[in-house]
């Protein structure tokens, strides 16, 4: 990528999007999962999937994304500006080829930025915890023409386990916008179960929230159920989680910016490769 192609900012806010609207969701949601952030975020997604392209705090979200020079823009397309810049960083920033690259998005939840992937890639497995979401996921592509060989939907955990996924490795693995929902406890453990997934010189590509430049929680107003680390991923953050997996950083990027409750937060792309 250019440093002017940095400046533009390419990259997107997307799936598990933060319940910005003031509503109580944890109606939808079985007292007993209230404490497992995992299985809290599951019943969460399930509940929503159906519409989660088109929430009320999305569209509202998405009418306001901040594209240089700094001018708040109305843009009602769901999602995509983030999506179509999240895709071209991506694809500039890791060597992608429709003859060949195999990818693995986890938490893929609809399937917002695989469809971004899929001129760029031989084939694509989404992985999610949500049932709901995966049932959107194959929706989506199922629409477009495309099968199971192409692009497949799975329901599950990945916990680095012999056999998940019947063995597969994959040259690029993606995470967008999930890191702050994982357990902040947890995360080395899941940065080195994505790396595991990945074949020798393969790309993991984790795109997450800056830090809030005064160090504030930048979730204000989101039910804290749902989160895990609440306060953006910094380069050196993501360097020290890549480290820990056995990986190389490649590039930490912003992507993207979106308005919301008045403050501007920045979205970033971390890339890191496997050994050859």
């Amino acid at each position: 990528m250019s440093s002017h192609a940095h400046h533009e900012g390419q990259g997107h806010h997307h799936h598990h999007h933060h319940g910005h609207d003031t509503s109580d969701h944890s109606a939808a949601i079985p007292q007993n999962v209230q404490g497992d952030l995992a299985a809290y975020n599951k019943a969460h997604f399930d509940a929503h999937a159906h519409s989660y392209d088109n929430t009320p705090h999305i569209v509202e979200t998405n009418k306001k994304w901040v594209v240089p020079p700094r001018t708040p823009i109305q843009h009602s397309d769901n999602f995509g500006i983030h999506i179509r810049r999240i895709g071209k960083a991506i694809s500039e920033t890791i060597p992608l080829s429709k003859d060949s690259t195999t990818v693995l998005e986890y938490a893929c939840g609809t399937g917002l930025v695989s469809s971004e992937l899929v001129p760029y890639s031989k084939s694509i497995v989404g992985v999610d915890i949500s049932e709901g979401m995966i049932q959107q996921f194959r929706n989506r592509f199922e629409k477009q023409g495309l099968s199971s060989d192409q692009v497949k939907g799975i329901c599950q955990e990945l916990k680095g386990e012999e056999g998940e996924l019947d063995g597969a490795k994959f040259d690029v693995v993606v995470c967008s916008m999930a890191y702050h929902h994982f357990d902040a406890q947890n995360l080395q453990n899941t940065t080195n179960v994505l790396a595991s997934f990945l074949k020798p010189a393969g790309h993991l590509a984790i795109i997450d929230n800056e830090p809030d430049p005064e160090g504030q929680d930048i979730y204000k107003g989101v039910d804290k159920n749902r989160l895990g680390h609440s306060t953006g991923f910094s380069r050196s953050h993501m360097e020290e989680l890549f480290s820990g997996a056995g990986l190389s950083t490649r590039s930490y990027e912003h992507v993207t910016s979106f308005l919301h409750r008045e403050a501007t937060h920045g979205v970033f792309l971390a890339v890191a490769q496997k050994a050859q």
